[in-house]
């Protein structure tokens, strides 16, 4: 009798929300109790509405008091005050349940509302006693019975977005993929052609950038996306049908830092948003792979976290040794065999990997020619680079933590962006045999080191120190637009010192050059001058790195002074002259220059390396002053 008493007081609302979990069990007892009901296995539930006219709109039940089918055609049904159902409407709930060669189904009338049962993991159903979240979508009766409308919802795994901390959406599919990856590392998948729904491909076209180039179509994103509903529809039966073809990139040229032109493929539009999708497919399942030496093009993860790892290595690790070398022309050498092999080891989705297959061998077409291509991924799409990630962790990443550290008895750490990436050592004769196996290991999956790019050099506390003895200096190194060089602090401790590099200093004044004269007469003065402020925050947020200030002033001081240049020239008549042109600036200033990242290493107190590292083995004692 209690537990009748507060099952009543449940369907009544004077047990709240909160109160409701708890008392869960004593209320599915007292309904048990009361129907004489057994759960049978197997068992379906679902809603359905019976709307009077005909009406388009999504209905929702209200929320139920309390429904229960019994194997008797008993039911209670408790009427709660203040609930509003649609006039004319009528609500029917069915329960289903399978046998041998049989469906036997019992339809009861309820004037209120539905109650559904919802099975979880196969476990026990719990009773659900306040409104669910499950959408009701109206539609036409299948049956000739009369009903002038329907509303119809069975339950149904439904994706939906999870906010992160970065403030983007990711899918919960996506992230179960994720979970399943990280649990079993041998695991491979091989169903996910599914995902590639109409909903996740309009997710995947919202994030494409508008401002890009059109493909050989030349249809822009705006284009695509005024029947974008249609044309994801046809999409994705093309996909079901196996019958998607992507179109040949357009390949484009742009120039590079220190002479000759880099080649770019730009895909179509539709294209794109194929390649987002299988882009967020395979990071949901390789992310959780890819070691923490990797940086370039992964989420979460930046430039500035490389040098500052970097910095932390060279400050506090015993490294002397750099071994600086490039991969020559990485993009256009991957080998399509090689990678089609590295995908399999997680993927074994046929589909999946036949149209990734198809990207890679789309063609390009250049000047009006189609040229055939066995070989690479075309720069400037959006799924090289997970590719090329994927490509360089089984044969870079993945070799040196597991092999090459192994066998080398000093300090080393590999820190790489992309197919960018330095190595330190502490012992020369280990650098030297690491550079000897990269190039056999690069030789397997068909790459080669660039000979102009790749060298091995001095630098570190220790060979500062000798360097300085000898009155000579230390050799630098680019990485990331920066030249890494040896200092010292303003007190004569060892500093690891980073300038913009000469060659992006003048590729980037260049830029703004070129950008300023076509600028100044296509928009008015006051249009353009925004735009120069974005540029300048742009360009301080990249190179605002701590030891870089003098660097970014004297690009503050070359962007005013071809400014004023550019004003002046608009006409053949001088705008103004160089105190007209500060006056300006003070009631229009540009942004001045800033620090945006701190990288410095502090390690002068907090422990500090005083062995010299060629003196047999390396002892580390920690030194609480200097």
């Amino acid at each position: 009798m209690k537990q009748m008493e507060l099952f009543k007081e449940v369907v009544k609302g004077k047990v709240r929300p909160r109160q409701r979990l708890a008392t869960s069990r004593v209320v599915n007892s007292a309904y048990r109790e009361a129907t004489n009901y057994m759960k049978p296995e197997g068992a379906r539930y679902w809603a359905v509405t019976q709307v009077k006219g005909l009406s388009p709109e999504i209905t929702i039940v209200p929320e139920a008091e309390a429904v229960h089918l019994a194997e008797g055609s008993s039911f209670i049904s408790v009427k709660r005050q203040g609930d509003k159902t649609l006039a004319g409407s009528k609500t029917t709930a069915w329960y289903q349940k399978d046998r041998v060669g049989t469906r036997e189904t019992q339809r009861v009338p309820q004037k209120q509302g539905v109650c559904i049962t919802k099975p979880i993991d196969g476990k026990a159903r719990q009773m659900t006693l306040w409104e669910s979240d499950q959408s009701i979508v109206a539609r036409k009766s299948l049956r000739g019975d009369g009903a002038k409308g329907l509303a119809v919802k069975a339950w149904e795994d439904r994706d939906t977005f999870s906010t992160l901390r970065g403030g983007q959406r990711k899918s919960t599919k996506l992230s179960s993929l994720t979970v399943r990856a990280g649990e079993n590392p041998r695991l491979k998948f091989t169903s996910l052609a599914h995902l590639l729904t109409v909903d996740f491909l309009k997710q995947c076209f919202r994030e494409l950038k508008r401002d890009r180039a059109s493909g050989v179509d030349g249809v822009t994103v705006e284009e695509y996306g005024k029947r974008l509903e249609e044309n994801l529809k046809e999409l994705v039966q093309r996909l079901k049908a196996k019958r998607y073809r992507p179109k040949p990139v357009r390949r484009v040229y742009i120039p590079k830092p220190k002479g000759g032109k880099r080649p770019l493929g730009v895909p179509a539009v539709e294209d794109k948003i194929v390649q987002m999708g299988l882009k967020k497919i395979l990071e949901a399942i390789f992310e959780v792979d890819f070691l923490d030496v990797s940086y370039g093009f992964r989420p979460n993860r930046n430039c500035h976290q490389a040098l500052d790892d970097l910095d932390k290595a060279v400050m506090t690790k015993p490294v002397n040794y750099i071994v600086d070398m490039d991969i020559e022309k990485f993009f256009d050498t991957v080998d399509h065999k090689k990678l089609m092999e590295l995908l399999r080891k997680r993927i074994a989705d046929p589909s999946i990997l036949r149209l990734i297959g198809r990207f890679l061998k789309a063609g390009v077409m250049e000047e009006g020619k189609y040229y055939q291509v066995d070989r690479g991924t075309p720069q400037g799409g959006i799924l090289s680079p997970i590719l090329s990630n994927i490509y360089l962790h089984y044969c870079l990443d993945l070799w040196f933590e597991k092999v090459v550290k192994k066998q080398m008895r000093g300090f080393c750490q590999l820190i790489r962006y992309a197919d960018d990436f330095v190595v330190g050592f502490q012992k020369a004769r280990e650098a030297r045999a690491f550079e000897r196996s990269l190039r056999e290991r690069l030789g397997k999956f068909g790459l080669k080191v660039s000979e102009e790019k790749s060298r091995i050099i001095p630098f570190g506390r220790y060979p500062y120190l000798s360097a300085q003895k000898e009155g000579k200096r230390v050799a630098t190194f680019d990485f990331l637009g920066f030249t890494h060089y040896c200092t010292k602090t303003r007190r004569g401790y060892f500093r690891l010192g980073r300038k913009t590099a000469k060659v992006k200093f003048r590729q980037r004044i260049k830029e703004l050059n070129q950008w300023l004269k076509s600028a100044r007469s296509i928009a008015k003065l006051q249009e353009w001058w925004e735009v120069l402020k974005m540029k300048l925050l742009g360009h301080y947020q990249y190179y605002g790195i701590s030891g870089n200030m003098a660097e970014i002033k004297a690009y503050y001081k070359q962007a005013v002074r071809l400014a004023f240049k550019w004003i002046n020239r608009r006409s053949q008549k001088k705008s103004c002259n160089w105190a007209q042109f500060h006056r300006v600036l003070k009631y229009n200033p540009l942004p001045m220059p800033k620090i945006y990242h701190l990288t410095y290493t502090l390690s002068s107190k907090q422990g500090c390396l005083t062995e010299e590292p060629c003196a047999g083995n390396l002892h580390a004692r920690f030194c609480e002053g200097h």
